[in-house]
C-alpha cells in the first residue's frame, strides 16, 4: 500500500514546491521584477537645434498642440536657414501645410504649400517643388475641386517630365491618372497610369507596380472609378512621436 502511495506523495511534493517558488516572487521583494512602462514616445534627441525643433512639432502633433506644433516648425526653418540648409528649411513649409491639411484650414495649407514651391525654386530644387505641387493637387482633389487639382498635378509633371524614374514623379503620373478617371477621360486615364506603372518598375517599386497594374485592370474593364486618393500629407506625423519633454 505503501507503494502505492509513493507516486502521490511525489506530486504533491513536486506541486508545494512549485507553489512555495511562485509565492516567493510576491512574499521577497528582492525578487519582484517590475516590468518597465513602456513610453509611447521617443526621445527627443536629435543632435541638431532644427531637428529637435521637428521632434517636438511632432510631439505637439500628437498631443494636438497645433499652435505650438507650427510655433516649432517655423523655429526649425529658422535654424536651418541659420545652419545653411535651406533645401530642408524649404521642406518643413511642407510639414506646417500637411497640418493645416489635417485642421480643415485649406487656405492656409495652399499657403504654405506655395511657399515651399518658392523656396525650392530659389534652391533650384525642382524635384522637390513638384513634390509641393503634388501635395496642393491632393489637397483639391480629396475635396473633389478638379480642376486646380489637375493644374497643379500638370504643373508638377511639366517640372520633372524630362527627369529619370523618380518615386516623385510616379506618384503624380498617377495622381493625374486618377484626376483623368474621375473627370471620365478613361483613354487618357490608361495613358498616365501605365506612365506610372513602367515608373514605379524603373525604381524596382514592386508593390507600386502592382496597384497600379491592379488599377489599369478596373479601368480597362469598365469599372467605375470607387477608389479613395492616397493621402501622402503628414509625412512627419507618421512616424512614433517623440517622448514628451520637461518644461
Amino acid at each position: 500500500m505503501f507503494s502505492q502511495l509513493k507516486p502521490a506523495l511525489k506530486y504533491f511534493a513536486i506541486l508545494a514546491l512549485v507553489l512555495g517558488m511562485g509565492m516567493s516572487v510576491w512574499l521577497i521583494p528582492g525578487n519582484v521584477k517590475k516590468e518597465k512602462e513602456a513610453s509611447i514616445t521617443t526621445p527627443i534627441d536629435a543632435k541638431d537645434e532644427a531637428g529637435r525643433y521637428i521632434q517636438k512639432a511632432s510631439e505637439n502633433f500628437f498631443y494636438h498642440e497645433f499652435d505650438e506644433a507650427i510655433g516649432n516648425y517655423k523655429k526649425a526653418i529658422t535654424a536651418y536657414e541659420k545652419d545653411g540648409k535651406l533645401k530642408k528649411a524649404a521642406k518643413v513649409f511642407e510639414s506646417i501645410g500637411d497640418l493645416y491639411k489635417f485642421r480643415r484650414n485649406l487656405n492656409e495649407s495652399e499657403k504654405h504649400y506655395k511657399l515651399a514651391m518658392e523656396n525650392h525654386r530659389k534652391n533650384k530644387d525642382s524635384l522637390s517643388e513638384a513634390r509641393a505641387m503634388n501635395l496642393a493637387g491632393d489637397l483639391y482633389m480629396e475635396r473633389e475641386d478638379f480642376p486646380p487639382a489637375g493644374n497643379w498635378y500638370k504643373k508638377g509633371l511639366d517640372l520633372v517630365k524630362n527627369d529619370p524614374p523618380h518615386l516623385i514623379k510616379a506618384l503624380l503620373l498617377e495622381n493625374m491618372g486618377h484626376y483623368f478617371w474621375k473627370t471620365e477621360n478613361v483613354p487618357e486615364a490608361i495613358v498616365q497610369f501605365t506612365r506610372a506603372r513602367d515608373t514605379f518598375s524603373a525604381l524596382e517599386n514592386q508593390m507600386g507596380y502592382d496597384h497600379i497594374s491592379a488599377v489599369l485592370n478596373k479601368l480597362r474593364t469598365g469599372q467605375s472609378h470607387g477608389h479613395s486618393i492616397p493621402e501622402e500629407g503628414l509625412t512627419y506625423h507618421r512616424s512614433p512621436p517623440p517622448k514628451r519633454s520637461n518644461p
